[in-house]
Formats: structure tokens, sequence, C-alpha cells
């Protein structure tokens, strides 16, 4: 949260997330100078970060690509991103942590279309999105050449057709780089210093390229765990099936999420 005020979309939002999620504890990531008291109910709890991490998209970039963000949760084995924009329809959280990916979230089409008719592409929207903490440090500490990374490659999202093709390819690159007696090692978390795109593009694309036991779950996993873009044909896609939840639902097809929330009253 970064203002206090809610709207009513955001509303709803924190609605479906109390009903749903509370028993797996509940927190507010927020600035220093928020004041949540009128809120935050009993039983949930706040973890502050500097106000600048919010004020603009560069700055909550910068927050989840940062150690100190997934430090603070280093007790947990997961934590679930919701952003306000979300709508959550399940409280099966637990299956999709049994099934031990390290990041998921809802699929983007091929080119981060808009619409479906791109094909599904890859997960995904880091909006709605579950993490294993563990994981992210590890990416986060490894040791690459400072500057063979970014801004070089990490321009081309592409999906190689053999994956291994992918996996670990930036060690690689940077071992290349460290036969130069005079380069300079730093963490990838330094690196992404000059990392030009948003913090999911790097947690569901680039991360893999660093570590290659980094799981990302696949598209078609994505569309059932959360939708984003084009929810109707999502749903047709899984047989009239709600996902555990969605993001920017009153961005995307409005009328569909309130036809769905009409006919299903114990959804949120």
């Amino acid at each position: 949260m970064y203002q206090t005020e809610l709207t009513s979309e955001e509303e709803v939002s924190l609605a479906s997330i109390r009903k749903h999620l509370s028993g797996y504890g509940i927190c507010f990531v927020a600035p220093e100078s928020l004041d949540l008291s009128l809120v935050v109910k009993d039983g949930e709890s706040i973890e502050r970060f500097a106000d600048d991490k919010f004020s603009g998209i560069k700055g909550y970039n910068c927050l989840l690509k940062s150690r100190a963000f997934y430090e603070r949760f280093d007790a947990s084995e997961y934590i679930l991103i919701a952003q306000l924009d979300c709508l959550i329809f399940s409280n099966n959280l637990d299956s999709w942590i049994g099934q031990g990916f390290d990041y998921i979230a809802a699929p983007w089409f091929r080119g981060f279309a808009t619409d479906h008719k791109s094909g599904l592409w890859r997960v995904g929207n880091g909006g709605l999105s579950l993490r294993r903490v563990e994981s992210y440090l590890r990416v986060l500490r490894q040791q690459v050449v400072s500057g063979s990374i970014y801004p070089r490659w990490g321009h081309c999202a592409w999906k190689p057709p053999v994956e291994s093709m992918e996996e670990g390819v930036y060690k690689k690159i940077s071992a290349l780089y460290g036969l130069n007696p005079f380069a300079k090692q730093h963490s990838v978390e330094g690196e992404l210093q000059r990392f030009p795109y948003n913090e999911d593009v790097f947690w569901a694309i680039e991360a893999r390229k660093f570590d290659p036991l980094f799981r990302v779950a696949s598209a078609e996993e994505g569309l059932s765990f959360a939708f984003e873009v084009s929810p109707r044909w999502s749903f047709e896609k899984t047989g009239g099936r709600l996902p555990f939840g969605c993001h920017a639902w009153a961005r995307y097809d409005r009328d569909f999420w309130e036809e769905v929330l009409s006919e299903r009253t114990d959804s949120i």
C-alpha cells in the first residue's frame, strides 16, 4: 500500500484477500511515513521500506529486485505478492506451494499482447505472484562480472526451442568475461541496476539465465493460477473454472468480472 485511502475497487480486492488468505498471515508492505492505523486489523502486520520505493514504478521495481526486500521475509518459505487490484477466489494456496515453483503468476500473451490472439507465451505478471524466498535470495547473491550481462543482454525475451539453451546462459557469459584479469565481480543484484525492464520480466524470464535451478511455471500452469488480460478467453480455456485469483480485474474486461462476481457470491 502507498496511500491510506482505498478506492472502492481496492476495498473489494482487500476483502477477497482477507476472506481467503487470512490463515496464511497478511502483511502490508508500505512506506515508512504511511499511517495505516485505520486499515490494518488485529493479526495483520506491516513491513515498511523507504518512501522513495513507493513514489513510482521505478522505485517499486528497485524494491522487488533487492535482497533487502526478500530478506525481510526469510523466515517464510513463500510469499504471495497481491497488489490491491487483484481478486482472490480460493484458499487453496497450499496446493500451489506444493508444486514447488519458484515463481508463478498470471501468464502473458506473446509479446506482452493484451489479447489472446497471439497465443500464451510466458508466466507472467508480478502483481499477483507466488515466490519462493530462498530462491530469490540465491539468485540475487550470485556473483557475476560487472557489466557482462546488462545492458548487452536481456533486451529480447526469447524462448528457445530447447529450454537448456536458456538455463544458466548468463553464468557462462560472465565466466568468459571473467578471463579478463581486470574484470570485477559483483552480485546479480548489482548487475540489475542496469536492467531496463520491470521486475516481473526479470523473475519470469531472466532469473533462469543466471540460475538453472530457478523454477518458473509454464504459461499453461499459470493460467490455472491467475488471469490477467483476456479473462473471458481464459475462462473458456479453463473450461469455465475460476483460477486461484486474478490481477487487474477492473482494468481488463471489468464487465466479465462483474458478471462472474454477481453469479458467484461465494467467490469473495
